[in-house]
């Protein structure tokens, strides 16, 4: 009686209150699929980018965002963007695993996993270690777009006034600053295929075809998908940047600025300028139609 109250109230405990390293069991996979890890600053229309990859032939992605983080408690918790956090490679590859062989019971054999998790950018050599069979691609987006698309995501900008405004928008530059550098080391150390929101949105043909020749398991990317990404409706991949940029001031672009130009070799080396009255098709923000403050 004892023992099956202990179990009853284990399985209660699981249900409402999930471990934090889960450990799944699941049986061997025949084949080890590939990991494509998508290396990418958050809000840098990388879903976009994950969906149209998983339109090809044998791959999958683990969650609707196409962010595996988010299958394993804890390695989604607010802590997530911490270098140094623990994490327990075995838990996280195990919960992983167990997502492959449960698409490959429903469609078959999964040559590809396409993961995006923006987090995975501080952490890159663990998670290259413990995934060896592996595929790179780095992806980046307009800092001035990026700072005003996590603005309006995620900080109700409405309700604040413009001083708290450019408080938050200080911190959203300074983060986009520290994830690029996450990203170009990935660039400098591995030589990945990489390119930028920017460069995808002009020519999306272009751009999965060379993926395609980089990575011959991405064969049969079909560029023309509509896809739902957030609350849009589904669409063909279409540059967003200056609608984004225009909902900020000329002061609110002004304050972003000011953080990257302590950064200007890294914006530089992605495409990019801390002179923000440069056209948006130089890297800067200047000719999308600054809101008046």
């Amino acid at each position: 009686m004892i023992a099956k109250t202990k179990s009853l109230l284990r399985r209660i405990r699981n249900d409402y209150y999930p471990p934090e390293w889960p450990q799944p069991c699941h049986s061997p996979l025949e084949n080890e699929p590939t990991f494509l890890f998508l290396f990418t600053p958050p809000h840098s229309g990388s879903t976009a980018l994950a969906k149209m990859l998983n339109s090809a032939s044998s791959s999958m992605v683990l969650t609707g965002k196409c962010e595996g983080q988010w299958l394993v408690p804890g390695l989604c918790k607010l802590d997530r963007w911490e270098p140094e956090k623990r994490i327990e490679w075995q838990s996280v590859k195990s919960v992983w695993m167990s997502k492959v062989r449960m698409v490959e019971e429903l469609i078959g054999r999964v040559d590809l996993v396409i993961e995006k998790s923006p987090p995975n950018l501080v952490r890159s050599e663990q998670l290259l270690r413990h995934f060896p069979n592996h595929e790179i691609m780095v992806f980046n987006r307009n800092p001035y777009a990026n700072c005003a698309s996590a603005l309006y995501r995620h900080h109700d900008p409405e309700d604040k006034s413009e001083d708290d405004r450019i408080e938050i928008l200080k911190g959203l530059a300074a983060a986009w600053a520290t994830r690029s550098d996450y990203a170009k080391t990935i660039i400098d150390l591995h030589d990945p295929i990489a390119f930028t929101y920017e460069e995808f949105c002009a020519d999306v043909d272009s751009t999965m075809r060379t993926t395609m020749e980089r990575i011959p398991l991405l064969k049969g990317i079909n560029p023309d998908l509509q896809m739902k990404v957030k609350d849009y409706a589904p669409q063909r991949i279409s540059d967003q940047n200056k609608r984004q940029i225009s909902k900020l001031s000329e002061r609110e672009l002004e304050t972003i600025a000011e953080t990257f130009r302590k950064h200007e070799v890294l914006l530089n080396s992605f495409g990019y300028t801390s002179d923000w009255k440069k056209d948006v098709e130089q890297g800067g923000a200047g000719n999308a139609a600054p809101r008046r403050a």
